[in-house]
Parts: C-alpha cells; structure tokens; sequence
C-alpha cells in the first residue's frame, strides 16, 4: 500500500511539474494578472487577490525550476533582482546623522528641530510605505519571469499566443463597453476613463499601447512556423481579421500614444506577413528551392495589400466623420499635454536635488507636493509624473540610472547580435525583431506616461524580454555551429 501510493504521488509530482502544467500555470497567472492588474494605482481591490497569488505562482515555478532550463537566459530575472533590492536598500532605517545629510531632507529635519521632536532613525525613502508597495508589486513581473523560464522550446512560442489571445479579450471587451453605458459594469476600475474602451485597464493610454504592440505580435503570428498549409491559411486570416478589429479600436480609443505607435506597428506586421515561413525552417542550402515555391503565396501577397488599403480606408472614414478620439487629440489642443511640457523644469529640479540616492520608489505624489508651482496648481492632483523616464531617476537616483544603463547595454548588444547575423538567422530573427518591437513601444509609451507600472503590462514587457533573449541566444548558437 505504501508503495503504491508512493508510486501515486510520484507520477502526480511529475505531472504537476511537466512541461504542460508549466504551461498551463503560466496561461492561468497572465489571465489572472490582465483582469485583475490593469491599473497602476496601489489602492485597487484586486490587488489583494493577486499579490498573493503571484507569490504562490511564484512558489511554483521555483519548484519546477531546472538548471538546465534557466542557464543563460537570467539577465531580465537579474535586473528585476536589482530593482527589488534597491528597494530593499531604500526601506533600511538610517541614523540622523547620515539621513540629515542626504540630498533633499534638510527641510524635513528641520521640521523635526523646529518642533522639539529628536530626529529619528528613517529610511532613505521619503514615503516608506510606498516603497513597500513598489517592493511588493514586483512579485508580478518575477513571477512572470520564472514561469516563462520553465517552458520547453515549444511551449515558449505558445507563450506569445497566450499574450495575443489575452488581447483580443481586451480588444473584445473594450468594443462592449462602447456599446453599454459609460459607467456599466464592464468598466473594471473605479477610477478609469468611463466611456471611452479601456478593454481590461483602467486607463486608455495603456490599452492603446497594448493593442498596438498587439497588431505587431498578430503579424508574427500569422507569419510563424506552420506544420501544414490548412493552419497557415488559418493563422493569416485569423491575424488579417485581428489587425483589421483593432485599428478602429485604437482610433476610438483616444490615445494620442496608440494612434503613433500604430503606424510602426502596422508597418513591422506587414514587413513580416510578407516574409512569413508556411512551413519548418529549411537549411540554407534548400533556400533556392523554397524561393521558388513561394510563387503560390501570391494570393496572399494579394490579400496583403488588400488588408492595408481597408486599414486605410478605415483611418481615412474614422477621421472624416469626426469619430476618432485618438486623431481629435493628436492635433488639437491639449490641456493635459500643455501641463506635461510645463512640468519639465520641475521634474529637472527635482532630479538634480535628490541625486544621487533618490526621493524612494512611490514617493513622487508625495514628493511633487513640495515642488509643485503656483502657475500649475488645480483642482486635481498628480499621481504620476506621466514620464517614467524622468519619474524613475527621481524615485530610484544614480542606482536606477545604473540598472537602466545595463538594460541599454544589454538591448544594444542583442541587436548587434542580430544585425551581424541577420542573414543566416532564418524565422528566429523576425521573433527577436516582434518582441524587441513590442520593447520599444512601451519604453516610448513610458515617455507620456507610466505603462510599465500597471502589472500586466509590465508582466507583457518582462515575458517578452525572455523571448528577445531566448531568440538572440538561438541566433547566436546556431551562428557559431556553422561557424564550425
């Protein structure tokens, strides 16, 4: 009996370790995190639910974690680790006599002094419990990390379909917000932009940015590997359609971000449609032959070019009859934009005063409060800088400018990695374009405004991090073998 159950257990224990509930878990965790961390603020109610279920997906993928599996592809793990232990760092009480002398807390020592109070010991970080919370949302990208690592090669390109599938659920739910009440129940967020199809987020912007980055990864798809002729014609109508829902969308959706951030990302989808691979990698010595087989795509060619003038067609009636949010806002005045341009000078100030430590991660509403002009005070507030490339080197200082320093670094390398071996890096190479794509537009999304900080999105951006460095690592590999 004991060996029999022991048997049980065992074969349990590799089926809840296999390649296929590694999966399967990664698929549930993306789904869990895109409805329930589409908003950037800390006050959410769902956040309650999945931090603690990040931690628990993330207990998981530590038990399914192979050597093997994770060896060479750890640097976005790696930069993440970084950041967390900056926080960390932030969080440790420091003595008066070394806090009173960091950069930007003279005024409040002085509060203390004026007071009678005696200077307590206190973190680096101006606003402690923030900081925490900042801490506390990276379990959702590290975990999303870990899970990604445990899948097997094929696994890995399923991965991006999940990404795509979650979407089209956005894409789908935002179309049945603009069909219901502006204030229904389909909207997910208290505080979100009501009425306008923010899809499974809180904020326009950030559904925007996603479907954009969403057309690129449609025309991966349609044009990856196929085993069969049957499931290629069915990938490239079914991305065809998918690119065709969401140019409106993006349009109706009235973010001057996605309506710029289409443009490439419809003209990299073509590029790769184009190129697409029907059928497994052939050798390079077989290129002459598939070159001349690929005649019978001209249908597809066809529908190509049909696909871009009904894009087209679509833009040009969208702005014509004045139904396009996106364009309305891209050329016209904008009160929130003027502000953004005004807010400069003094996100520079704030910069320069607390280099090189920085104010602590989560501290610029609070921080901002101080700095705030006179010309620019109104009834609302500001949560954000809406520029995390400015936000960031106030929160996190010199260190932060470290960590992204070896991002850059790492970015640049891959691609010269790529560029060098261009040429002889068959289908992978257009995988390694598609997610350093989808990279960049979020980064340029970050400019006017904060898409990294909502945990889908940023759970997006880390698993596609993975793939642009699992894709680069093949490139390189299969390089050196035939340099052999």
């Amino acid at each position: 009996m004991n060996k029999a159950l022991k048997s049980k257990l065992n074969r349990i224990s590799k089926s809840l370790l296999g390649s296929d509930s590694c999966f399967y878990a990664f698929a549930a965790f993306m789904t869990l995190v895109f409805f329930a961390g589409g908003s950037s603020r800390d006050d959410v109610q769902s956040l309650v639910i999945l931090r603690p279920m990040a931690v628990l997906f993330g207990a998981y993928a530590l038990t399914c974690r192979t050597r093997e599996h994770w060896k060479g592809r750890l640097f976005p793990l790696y930069i993440t680790i970084a950041l967390l232990i900056l926080m960390v760092l932030q969080s440790i009480p420091l003595p008066p006599s070394i806090w009173t002398e960091l950069p930007g807390r003279g005024m409040f020592a002085d509060i203390a002094d004026l007071a009678g109070i005696e200077q307590p010991w206190r973190p680096l970080t101006l606003t402690p419990s923030r900081t925490l919370n900042s801490l506390f949302s990276l379990a959702v990208p590290i975990t999303a990390i870990m899970l990604y690592l445990n899948l097997d090669k094929v696994r890995r390109t399923q991965a991006i379909a999940v990404i795509i599938v979650l979407a089209a659920v956005s894409a789908a739910w935002a179309a049945l917000q603009l069909a219901g009440p502006a204030r229904g129940p389909l909207y997910l967020y208290n505080i979100t932009n009501n009425g306008t199809a923010v899809g499974l987020f809180a904020n326009r912007n950030h559904q925007a940015i996603m479907l954009a980055s969403t057309i690129t990864l449609l025309g991966w798809y349609a044009a990856s590997n196929a085993p069969t002729m049957r499931l290629a014609t069915i990938k490239f109508y079914i991305s065809i359609s998918g690119i065709l829902v969401i140019v409106p969308l993006i349009f109706v959706t009235g973010s001057r971000a996605g309506l710029v951030l289409m443009v490439p990302a419809l003209v990299l989808a073509m590029i790769l449609i184009y190129n697409g691979r029907y059928r497994p990698e052939t050798p390079p010595t077989r290129q002459k032959e598939r070159g001349k087989k690929k005649r019978r795509f001209s249908l597809r060619q066809l529908i190509l070019a049909g696909s871009v003038t009904v894009v087209l067609i679509i833009s040009a009636l969208s702005i014509s009859l004045s139904r396009s949010l996106a364009f309305d806002r891209l050329f016209g005045n904008s009160q929130l934009g003027e502000l953004r341009l005004m807010l400069l000078p003094t996100l520079f100030k704030m910069i320069a005063d607390y280099l090189p430590w920085g104010s602590g991660f989560g501290s610029f509403e609070h921080v901002y409060k101080v700095y705030e002009p006179d010309e620019l005070l109104n009834p609302s507030y500001l949560n954000q800088a809406h520029n995390d490339w400015l936000q960031l080197p106030i929160e996190g200082g010199a260190p932060v400018l470290l960590i992204g320093g070896a991002v850059i670094i790492w970015f640049l390398a891959k691609l010269i990695v790529l560029a060098k071996n261009w040429r002889s890096s068959h289908f992978t190479k257009y995988t390694a374009l598609t997610a350093g794509f989808v990279m960049l537009c979020f980064l340029a999304g970050s400019v006017g405004d904060y898409p990294l900080r909502v945990p889908s999105l940023i759970a997006v951006f880390v698993v596609l991090a993975c793939v642009f460095n699992d894709a680069i690592a093949t490139i390189l590999r299969k390089s050196t073998k035939s340099e052999r």
